[in-house]
């Protein structure tokens, strides 16, 4: 017969660091695309027990197969496919404080990284900034009116209308192909 484990004894990550770099196609908050659900065990299972709390917020969406962790401020999130494991996106916005490219990040003007980056591109298909080739960045506009407005501007070959970048998703490349084959792959 095996012996339970005591919760006390389960390692694993207990919190976010919302000041680590984003980086495209590896990761953000400290966690990397190579880190799986089972990384994640002691934050699933501290919810059963009163006396263990951890730093990370969990819930599983009742109409998909994934599973969201995040930062109690829900500044960072982390989403992973229940079927595989796998962390599939990673989404950071307002109280996150880690960079993109070493200097931009949360609560910057679009405006200055499209001066500085000049591979980010707005995608006419999803409404949304990808980096070209595609590594898996995406910055969204902060309402659909907002990106409405920047689709038509393009379209136009008129001035892109600017906003301050609070949202930024990273996601996994292989699931990328699967969810945006033939759009976002380039």
């Amino acid at each position: 017969m095996k012996a339970r484990i005591n919760i006390k004894d389960i390692t694993g990550i207990q919190e976010f660091n919302l000041e680590a770099d984003i980086v495209p196609g590896n990761g953000a908050g400290n966690i990397s695309f190579k880190n799986t659900i089972t990384d994640f065990e002691s934050v699933i299972t501290a919810s059963l027990f009163d006396n263990h709390k951890t730093k990370i917020m969990h819930e599983i969406h009742n109409k998909n197969i994934y599973m969201s962790l995040s930062s109690e401020g829900k500044e960072f999130e982390v989403d992973i496919d229940l079927l595989t494991g796998k962390i599939v996106s990673m989404t950071c916005r307002n109280g996150y404080k880690g960079k993109l490219f070493m200097e931009f990040g949360i609560g910057n003007k679009m405006s200055d990284l499209l001066k500085v980056n000049k591979n980010i591109r707005f995608d006419l298909d999803h409404d949304f900034y990808v980096n070209y080739p595609f590594d898996g960045l995406i910055i969204y506009p902060p309402d659909y009116k907002l990106a409405e407005k920047i689709f038509n501007a393009t379209v136009e070959g008129k001035a892109i209308p600017d906003f301050t970048i609070d949202t930024i998703v990273i996601i996994d490349m292989e699931f990328a192909k699967k969810m945006y084959s033939g759009t976002l792959i380039y």
